[in-house]
């Protein structure tokens, strides 16, 4: 298994898949990718991009990883909408959150995700 820091690196190009999401990508691992990123003088930006590349990669099968596709829909509204903060950050992160919404079957994540867009709409 990867760490946060070689999954975030420019010279890494490989995807995660099943379990290894989970256990990978979380709110917390992503805030310390953003960390090592600035101490290296990366963008931090580059974490938002690094996550669409990988749902991106799921998608490819949409059925079979429906459940790991809506978890980081949820990580990259929750990424852009509480840290990055760009021009219209909220508006991009709530669309993502309610695709995650639309497509989990888990209602404890689908209750987790509504609480995210509620965080996200306070600090407007």
């Amino acid at each position: 298994m990867e760490n946060i820091k070689s999954y975030f690196s420019f010279e890494n190009e490989s995807k995660l898949e099943g379990e290894e999401i989970y256990t990978l990508l979380t709110e917390v691992s992503i805030l310390e990718a953003e960390g090592i990123l600035s101490e290296q003088n990366i963008d931090v930006s580059n974490i938002y991009f690094k996550l669409l590349s990988q749902v991106q990669y799921l998608e490819n099968d949409f059925e079979r990883n429906q459940d790991e596709i809506a978890y980081i829909y949820h990580l990259i509204g929750y990424y852009v909408g509480l840290f990055l903060h760009p021009f219209n950050g909220d508006e991009v992160a709530i669309n993502y959150i309610n695709r995650a919404i639309l497509i989990e079957k888990n209602e404890e994540r689908v209750n987790k995700y509504k609480e995210t867009i509620k965080m996200i709409k306070e600090e407007l």
